[in-house]
């Protein structure tokens, strides 16, 4: 024999009706987790865009800051490359002072490299390329700029030197050389990539407080001027 459907007390309509009103509020509590979900990622990007935004600008900023020394810093390799022509045409000329070394400020990176992949993954995805172009670029144009402070201290071992030998001018020419490449990748990428963020994203250099003071050597003669006037010096600020 089979057995009976089991039939509901008060008949299928109202069967039906109770699971319908079930479904609902399932439904209805669905929808409000996901509401609730977005306000609070939304909540979570727009906090996380404002932190890397402020970042990005603050490290746009390393570039104007550093560029306020390009005239010096030219100056400066102009008046070394000089001093070494004259010794090897043996017209050798005693520099007056200290070499110098250009400032610079460190890229920042602490929010970019904290971001909470949750929140990463809300964000869109033009806004979350852009953003991770422009740290590649940072993370770049810093191996230049350390590279760079390497040849300057390498520099400022010939300050007041008296004497050089054959191995010195072409150790000399190799950091004069150096130096003016790391210059020019500098300053390449200053313009464009602030051109890049000011079309893409609407964000512009940032001054920082109490950035690092320049040095004052950098600006100053070391050899007599050839048709230059002088360089004033540089002054944080």
């Amino acid at each position: 024999m089979r057995s009976p459907i089991p039939t509901p007390k008060h008949g299928w309509r109202e069967f039906w009706g109770e699971v319908g009103i079930i479904v609902l509020g399932v439904l209805i509590a669905l929808g409000a987790q996901q509401v609730v979900d977005a306000i609070r990622w939304n909540r979570e990007v727009a906090g996380f865009r404002a932190s890397v935004r402020e970042e990005i600008a603050i490290n746009l900023g390393t570039y104007p800051y550093r560029a306020k020394q390009k005239q010096c810093i030219e100056v400066r390799l102009d008046e070394l490359q000089r001093w070494l022509d004259g010794w090897r045409s043996g017209k050798p000329q005693s520099l007056a002072g200290p070499i110098g070394i250009p400032a610079s400020r460190v890229i920042r990176t602490s929010v970019w490299a904290s971001r909470d992949p949750g929140t990463f993954a809300h964000m869109p995805r033009a806004e979350k390329e852009e953003y991770a172009f422009l740290y590649d670029e940072f993370a770049n144009n810093e191996l230049h700029r350390l590279d760079e402070r390497s040849a300057w201290i390498d520099l400022a071992n010939f300050d007041r030197a008296t004497m050089l030998t054959h191995q010195d001018q072409m150790q000399l020419q190799g950091l004069i050389t150096r130096a003016r490449l790391r210059d020019a990748r500098l300053d390449d990428n200053a313009q464009r990539f602030i051109r890049r963020a000011a079309t893409r994203s609407d964000l512009h250099p940032k001054d920082v407080p109490d950035p690092p003071v320049y040095d004052p050597n950098l600006c100053k003669r070391i050899l007599p001027s050839v048709g230059i006037t002088q360089t004033t010096v540089v002054r944080a600020g």
